[in-house]
């Protein structure tokens, strides 16, 4: 029996190969920069035409199992791609119904809200959002959800206050 043996180039970065080491990089870095534009561009058929296979996809995810909130937040996230957000805003409600605790979808549903113009909705799931992730104390996404929201309010000034005073009703 014959053990493997790996071997290793080791490269130890000494002032006197320092340009050597250099050198290799760069030319590594140029052979992988050249050879991914031909290959790695993508013209705008193309991305639609991947965009449609995806949402295809997800839409067969989804009718092999309709109680699965994750495959609806998926099939957003596809139609987002493509900036079909009427169609999003289904795929993500659908989410919520199945999940209403899901932040994400509440998150992203405010975001195709916004995108659309919808300032009280997108506010009103923004602050659904933040309600969420303060319950489960993620505090980067706490922080993000906060930025968002002051930008809406900045974007929506009229929404602003109707959202806010509909959720003290809430209460």
């Amino acid at each position: 029996m014959i053990p493997k043996i790996s071997k290793h180039i080791l490269l130890e970065v000494l002032p006197k190969n320092k340009k050597t080491l250099f050198f290799i990089l760069l030319l590594v870095g140029q052979l992988t920069f050249s050879g991914s534009i031909g290959a790695g561009e993508t013209d705008f058929k193309t991305y639609r035409k991947v965009a449609q296979q995806e949402i295809n996809r997800q839409i067969e995810i989804v009718e092999e199992d309709p109680l699965d909130f994750l495959s609806y937040y998926e099939l957003g996230h596809a139609y987002l791609a493509l900036g079909r957000h009427e169609e999003e805003v289904q795929a993500y409600k659908e989410a919520l119904k199945l999940n209403p605790k899901y932040a994400q979808a509440h998150y992203n549903l405010s975001m195709a809200y916004d995108h659309m113009k919808i300032g009280e909705k997108a506010i009103n799931h923004m602050q659904k959002a933040l309600d969420l992730y303060a319950t489960k104390r993620n505090h980067r996404k706490i922080r993000t959800t906060q930025r968002q929201l002051k930008r809406f309010y900045m974007s929506y000034p009229g929404e602003a206050g109707s959202a806010s005073s509909e959720k003290v009703q809430n209460r």
